[in-house]
């Protein structure tokens, strides 16, 4: 089991050697810590602390949701309901050993995400693609719409400009009529 020293765990997390042993020394989270961080149970008289993978991530977590608005009880129910910050800043790099096979698994992974995250690219620019030509064809039927509006309308104002004409005629015809009565 591949355990790190305190400063290691520091080092890790971006944090100082004595925030890790004041996390460690909360009541709140030695639930979450193993023995070999505790130095309890076998591990009572051990020179000095160790840490397990598991408790790289309880103090990632810790130093992850700890902040002013946070309590400790806050980050320990946190940790209660399961949650597990498991994703290592990259310092992390500089204390965890990688092996050959860990960095082949890694590339493959990468390689693995890589291609999905390509696939999904493909597919949202075929669909940009589609919505784009849609877009074009609904923006066509709406000028054609438009302008068969526009042109339906200008013959109902040509219709009626005659309407008035023909009125305006009949008001001047009834006017000369009347005064040709009244003469």
């Amino acid at each position: 089991m591949k355990t790190y020293k305190p400063g290691d765990v520091a080092t890790a997390l971006g944090v100082s050697i004595s925030s890790i042993r004041n996390w460690t020394d909360q009541p709140e989270f030695q639930e979450f810590l193993s023995d070999l961080a505790k130095r309890e149970g076998a591990y009572a008289n051990a020179k000095q602390r160790e840490y397990t993978q598991q408790d790289l991530y309880v103090l990632n977590t810790i130093a992850r949701q700890k902040t002013r608005f946070n309590s400790w009880d806050d980050v320990a129910n946190y940790l209660r309901d399961g949650k597990l910050d498991t994703e290592l800043p990259a310092s992390a790099a500089l204390v965890q050993p990688v092996t050959a096979a860990e960095s082949f698994a890694d590339a493959i992974m990468l390689r693995q995400q890589i291609d999905m995250l390509a696939k999904s690219l493909s597919d949202a620019e075929d669909e940009i693609d589609y919505l784009r030509k849609r877009l074009d064809e609904v923006r066509e039927e709406e000028q054609t719409k438009a302008r068969d509006r526009e042109e339906k309308l200008r013959d109902e104002i040509i219709e009626l400009n005659r309407q008035i004409a023909r009125l305006e005629l009949r008001i001047e015809m009834m006017q000369e009529k009347d005064e040709d009565e009244d003469d």
